[in-house]
């Protein structure tokens, strides 16, 4: 049996990332039968729910299942994972309070341990998104959340030399709800750290902004990628850097 917990695994530790964010544990209720605890992951990145479901199998004898239905006003299915392990669904409960603390073994963990950690809740609730000032690189990466250990993400982030902006406080969606807090992520220490998102829409946006170089004039002016650029990046993976060439050339003829 796999090793779960404080001295647990590179898979343990991404899986308890992923609960953290959209992770959950359920309750099935049965009349007349003990009451079943699972982990459920809902995505719309099929990868995501791959590499999920792959660490689960290496953490549980119990099969994990994964379907794919439609979403009603929505372009993308959803992709459904379940997994009724008790043992595990117990501490992951236990161990974060319900989600509410991030256990303090992880702050006590080696640095490739952290790291997968890290990616699992940057695969869950991180984003890299568009840029719309004009910084010289088209994305940009972060992180939001209500919860009140996102301070203890923060240290966990420094621990392994990744590095944050300003964390910005924002209004609650209504009176009463959690405080949101977000912050940046500095795109080179990501990448610098060698964490990589297992979400390949992730991924590609961090290989593309790393293949592009910041403009010497000033962040006024943006420089666009080339192919000569994106085979620069570190890390990169060959298959999404040639569809990357392949649209950029597209665009130059």
């Amino acid at each position: 049996m796999p090793v779960i917990g404080q001295e647990a695994g590179k898979d343990f530790a991404y899986i308890l990332g992923v609960y953290l964010g959209d992770g959950a544990v359920t309750v099935w209720k049965s009349p007349g039968k003990t009451d079943r605890l699972i982990f459920r992951l809902n995505t719309i990145d099929k990868d995501f729910a791959q590499a999920t479901k792959d660490a689960l199998s290496r953490l549980s004898e119990y099969k994990v299942s994964l379907s794919c239905h439609a979403v009603s006003k929505s372009s993308k299915p959803n992709f459904a994972l379940a997994l009724g392990d008790r043992v595990l669904c117990e501490r992951l409960v236990t161990d974060t309070e319900k989600k509410r603390i991030i256990p303090d073994y992880v702050s006590r963990w080696p640095r490739e341990l952290k790291l997968a950690f890290i990616v699992g809740l940057m695969d869950s609730a991180g984003f890299v998104a568009a840029n719309s000032n004009h910084t010289g690189r088209r994305f940009y990466m972060g992180f939001k959340s209500c919860d009140l250990w996102i301070m203890d993400f923060v240290s966990l982030l420094q621990s392994v030399g990744i590095k944050i902006g300003k964390i910005g406080v924002e209004k609650p969606l209504r009176p009463g709800y959690k405080i949101p807090r977000r912050f940046a992520i500095k795109m080179q220490s990501w990448v610098d750290s060698g964490a990589r998102f297992n979400i390949a829409r992730k991924q590609r946006r961090v290989d593309e902004w790393a293949a592009t170089e910041p403009d010497p004039r000033g962040s006024r002016f943006r420089v666009k990628s080339t192919p000569e650029t994106i085979c620069t990046a570190p890390n990169w993976d060959e298959d999404i850097v040639r569809s990357q060439i392949e649209r950029l050339r597209g665009r130059q003829k």
